[in-house]
């Protein structure tokens, strides 16, 4: 992500989470070495990204979001196959994250890369009190 996908990724957050992350998360993603945030383009306007940190041998996705009107086309998997590929490729050995418990599609996607269900956070999320899942991807 460059600086100037900040309203891209801040617009595809705010159609995407109940309670989005301001655009100044973002920005200081940037600055952060052990972050990224890459983005899908189709005809150079970025239509989707990945929010994750590198954490000595572990990738832990923050976010995969992609625009509505990009969705089930396969964008969201793609930054997923990109995420896992990086991983594979370096010294990693396991990809982590926490989805909604209520976010079949997500959770859907994330089993259909081989994620597996290893916990639950419960009321995880501050805003409604959902649990978290979390749910990993051993690489190695």
């Amino acid at each position: 992500m460059r600086p100037d996908d900040l309203d891209a990724v801040d617009e595809i957050e705010r159609h995407s989470f109940k309670t989005p992350w301001a655009a100044s998360v973002f920005a200081e993603e940037l600055t952060r070495e052990w972050a990224r945030v890459d983005v899908a383009r189709d005809d150079g306007r970025v239509v989707a990204f990945a929010d994750y940190w590198l954490v000595k041998d572990e990738i832990h996705i923050l976010a995969i979001a992609t625009h509505p009107d990009r969705r089930r086309r396969g964008v969201g998997r793609a930054l997923l196959d990109h995420v896992i590929a990086l991983g594979r490729g370096g010294d990693y050995t396991l990809v982590t994250l926490e989805v909604r418990a209520s976010n079949r599609p997500a959770i859907a996607l994330y089993e259909a890369a081989g994620f597996a269900r290893v916990g639950v956070r419960p009321r995880y999320y501050a805003e409604d009190d959902e649990d978290a899942l979390v749910m990993t991807l051993t690489l190695r």
